[in-house]
């Protein structure tokens, strides 16, 4: 099936406020800001048609459930902060948090060369210079010492449950670090799930985002949980993805 014809820059800009009013993201409502999320969404869509990024490809979803959705965890970010996105895929949170916070450096990981290529590709076609790219496995960089705790904030949304993703992420962060693990409707759930990793990785939760996703159509719930990393991570983490995935901490 055909996509819509790409909407007119007036349209988007008029649905792009009245979204962002509406979640309490009036801030980034700038003409500059505005202008970037319009290319994106047209590079996003234009992509999407040869190679798979994403499932949401309307410009009122793409401001919902993707720039929104992102942007609620950007000001958890510290003033100059150095970013790790795990599993950055089509550059969700990579590209928005790059957009609106021109202070931090965030680096894109994921194991598809394919698609770091086209967060590069498009962070060059939106002229941010503060993302960088890093292709591979979380479990391997995980214990390369270019990598491992050198990041202020790691991240991860739609990635995997939380304590298979407690493991890829938290060697990443520096003692004192956070982790911000974005969630949906299981949260709670995972979050139960996790306590044992919790405690095998030296972190301990400091906040709860909780979020109400306002959309043309309704509401839907969200939650961030943001950790503090209190420990040095063991050298026993992260163990072989096998192991990780066969007997989850």
């Amino acid at each position: 099936m055909r996509r819509r014809p790409t909407m007119e820059k007036s349209e988007f800009f008029s649905i792009y406020k009245q979204m962002f009013a509406e979640n309490g993201l009036g801030r980034y409502t700038s003409e500059e800001v505005m202008e970037k999320f319009f290319l994106l969404a047209q590079i996003m869509r234009e992509t999407n048609e040869k190679m798979n990024i994403t499932a949401i490809t309307e410009e009122r979803e793409i401001i919902a459930r993707h720039y929104i959705d992102c942007l609620f965890a950007a000001e958890l970010l510290p003033a100059g902060a150095n970013v790790l996105d795990v599993g950055s895929g089509g550059g969700m949170p990579t590209l928005p948090f790059a957009i609106v916070r021109p202070d931090v450096t965030v680096t894109a990981l994921d194991a598809t060369a394919k698609k770091t290529a086209y967060i590069a590709d498009t962070a060059a076609k939106l002229g941010l210079s503060n993302v960088k790219i890093a292709t591979g496995r979380a479990e391997e960089l995980g214990r390369d010492g270019a990598y491992r705790e050198k990041y202020d904030v790691v991240c991860a949304r739609a990635v995997a449950a939380l304590n298979i993703l407690l493991e890829w992420c938290v060697p990443f962060a520096k003692k004192g670090g956070l982790f911000i693990a974005m969630k949906g409707k299981n949260a709670e759930e995972e979050l139960k799930t996790a306590q044992n990793a919790v405690k095998k990785l030296g972190i301990s939760l400091a906040q709860r985002q909780n979020i109400t996703l306002h959309e043309e159509n309704g509401t839907s719930t969200r939650e961030n949980f943001i950790f503090i990393k209190n420990e040095k991570t063991a050298m026993l983490y992260p163990r072989a993805n096998a192991q990780i995935k066969k007997k989850p901490l």
